[in-house]
Order: C-alpha cells, then structure tokens, then sequence
C-alpha cells in the first residue's frame, strides 16, 4: 500500500494551494488526486489553438489574492502574470445595451444611503444590506442581476459580509491579470518542479478512517495517509466522509449547490457587432451573464462565454440566442464548447454553518477546503487554504515524530504570509 503524509483530493486551486503551503517548513510527502484529466477546477481555460483561449469558469484574478501570489512569487511567477485591458460591463435589457449608470435612479440612493450606511452587514444577505443602502427600485434594477452575474447564480440571499471583504494587495501584481494561457494555465504552474506528487484523471471511491490516518481507494488501488484534506465541492467531501465522520458529512451535504451551463464560442473580430467589454449582464434574461475574452485583444478572434440559467435551453436555443446577442448568423460560429459548472448556492445561515464545520473538524487529521467558507473567488479559496495548510503543519509538529519542527511565524521565501 502507498503510504503518504498527506493526500489531498482535488486538483483545483484550493488544493493546488494547499499543497504548496504545506511542503513549506516542512518535509511532507504529499500526494494530489484529482479526478479529471486537467488540473485547475473552476480554472478551466478552453484552449481553442495555439495562440487563442477563452474562460470556461473563473476569469479575472486581482492582486489581492495575495495568499496566491506569495505562492507564485516562490515559484518565480509574478513576471508571467498578464495585464488585462480595462474594459467595462454593460446591461442587455431587451436587446438594448445600457450603462450602469442609466440603471441607477438618483434620487432613491440619495434618500437611502444615509439610513442604510447605518445598519451593518453581519447577519444580512444582499437583498437586505444593499436593498437598504441603495433602494429596493435600485437593488431590483441593478444590483440583483449584476450580483447574480458575479455569482453565476440568483444572488439576492448570499451573506452581504463575504462579498467585499477588504483584504490585502500586493503591489508587485497588475491589479486585474491572466496568465499567458488563461487561468488555467496558473493552476498548471504551481506544480511546475514542484516537491509534491500529483496524480490526474484518478478518482478517489472511498475514504477509510484509521486510527493513525485514513486508507484512501482511488484509481483501482488502496493507499495510507496519515493526514488528509478534501478539495472538493461539500457534496463530493460529504459521500466520502459519510462513514468515518457522519455528522461532519451532514452538515456538508446541507449545502446546496448550484449548477450553471456555460457556452464558449469563437468568432471571427470583424463578425461581432458588440463594442469592445468586459461582458454583459442579462436582465430578466436566459443567462446570468456573458464574459468577453477582449480584455487580452487577439488580431484575428473574439470569444464569449455565455453563463445560462440551468435547464432553460437546450444546445441549439443556446447558440441561437448567443447568435442574437452577438448580432451573427450560426456559420459565423467558427468553434464552441460547452460545460456544465457547480457552484455552492450560500445563503446567510451558511456563515454559521461554516463555524459547526471548524469545530467538527477542529484538533483532527483532516482538513477541509474549497469555495464555501468564506466567498467563492479564487482568492477566497487560497486564504481557505493557506490558514489550513498551518493548522495541518501545527498538527504535525503537535504529533512530532521524525519531521522537523514547525516555524511558529509561517513564511515562504522569506515573506510573511498573510492570514486573511
């Protein structure tokens, strides 16, 4: 049987993360399974030739991901991160295109704001906390469905706290970026030469609890970890768990998911007659939103990704209405793929769940992470990861052993990292 220090299920950014925070300070075998063929999760970069990419899931980086910049920097990568253009969303409400601005009313924001900025976003959703601070007219006309676009979901009972939290920024790193290859390609350079073994296209079928770890069947075969951490969607971590942590699996399988079907198509520059954007925000419309690929401009191509609403269309109503949209006719289509994303569907009374989840899992040899503890960016999903990479290193040094201690102060190359 393969023996590990760890096992890490799920190749995503999450789990990415946490195994580079965890090989820091100390010399962990570490083992990263995923399912699919590609690493990256939410990161899927659709490839369509040598020089043109188009975002399947997640598709703008800040630098205030800065837990997963401090990992880069390690891996000498901040030089490779892409600029991204500065371009704005716009509305379609009926086929029209409209500024945010021309969605605003005046007159009901400045009646609202003042007693609004006076109730505070702890134990709120976004109906609530923005509806009072901008006016329900204007939470309804413009804030829902440009939440709902951020979210790829129907945003109005997501916790108002976990939205904007202000976080740290690292000044080095474009304020908005992509990689070379798309976002993807990110994900694929954090194992670059890295001191961890990473296994694709292996499923992990059961999980055993042990009294010195957990026995793991995955890909036809059994392996031994002494620790384990689960980067997966709460519903996966729940069916595996469910036998040696049943309550712990309760409460992950409370957490609803949402799915959203996403449709990327290449057409040719001059065949589009949108403006150059960042994307589009549907109103009372089929998708929730529409990003555009002309944030990094290509001489010959344009690419979009629609993010429709689930089980409203099949696949020639979508290219039918992507074909409205973009104002050309179904030949002009020169390639599309099409997904179907999962996201969790997080309401107020999540925050509280996430805290009985700490405590159940509080002082044992597993680690939970992913997009459902503190917001679902790619950044919240590093800081998740980060603070769970330390608690594993202090669970090690707690059981001592034969690995070399743990720094009290965590840091990577010298650079302190952030908490957040």
């Amino acid at each position: 049987m393969d023996q590990y220090d760890l096992i890490i299920v799920g190749g995503g950014i999450s789990g990415l993360t946490l195994a580079c925070r965890a090989v820091y300070g100390n010399r962990l075998s570490i083992l990263v399974l995923e399912k699919e063929e590609r690493l990256g999760g939410s990161l899927h970069t659709w490839r369509v030739g040598s020089d043109f990419w188009v975002e399947l899931g997640a598709h703008t980086a800040y630098n205030s991901y800065k837990n997963l910049l401090q990992v880069l920097q390690e891996r000498q990568g901040l030089d490779r991160l892409t600029r991204r253009a500065k371009l704005g969303y716009r509305f379609l409400n009926e086929d029209r295109l409209q500024s945010p601005i021309a969605r605003l009313g005046w007159f009901e924001l400045m009646t609202s704001l003042p007693f609004g900025l006076m109730r505070g976003q702890e134990g709120a959703c976004l109906a609530e906390y923005y509806g009072a601070l901008f006016g329900r007219r204007n939470y309804a006309r413009l804030l829902a469905p440009a939440f709902a676009a951020v979210l790829s979901q129907p945003a109005d009972g997501f916790p108002a706290q976990w939205l904007f939290r202000r976080k740290p920024r690292m000044k080095e790193a474009p304020r908005k970026y992509t990689w070379p290859t798309g976002l993807q390609g990110l994900a694929e350079a954090l194992v670059e030469e890295a001191p961890f073994e990473v296994r694709t296209g292996v499923g992990v079928t059961a999980v055993r609890r042990k009294a010195d770890g957990y026995e793991i069947d995955a890909g036809g075969r059994s392996m031994h970890c002494r620790y384990l951490a689960m980067a997966t969607p709460p519903d996966v971590a729940a069916h595996l768990l469910l036998d040696g942590h049943p309550r712990l699996a309760t409460r992950l399988s409370a957490i609803p998911m949402a799915e959203i079907e996403s449709m990327a198509v290449a057409v040719a520059a001059e065949k589009v007659k949108l403006p150059q954007l960042a994307g589009l925000i549907g109103v009372n419309d089929v998708f929730y939103s529409v990003v555009s690929r002309d944030y990094l401009a290509h001489p010959r191509l344009r690419g979009f990704t629609f993010h429709f609403r689930p089980h409203r269309l099949d696949r020639d109503a979508k290219l039918t209405r992507i074909c409205q949209v973009l104002g050309i006719t179904a030949d002009d289509l020169m390639a599309q793929r099409e997904v179907c994303n999962r996201l969790p569907a997080l309401e107020v009374s999540h925050v509280s769940l996430m805290e009985e989840v700490n405590d159940l899992i509080k002082g044992r040899r597993l680690f939970l992470t992913g997009n459902y503890f503190q917001g679902m960016s790619i950044g919240d999903c590093a800081d998740r990861s980060t603070r769970e990479a330390y608690r594993l290193l202090k669970t090690v040094k707690k059981h001592a052993g034969s690995h070399p201690a743990v720094p009290d102060t965590p840091t990577t190359g010298g650079v302190t990292v952030v908490d957040a």
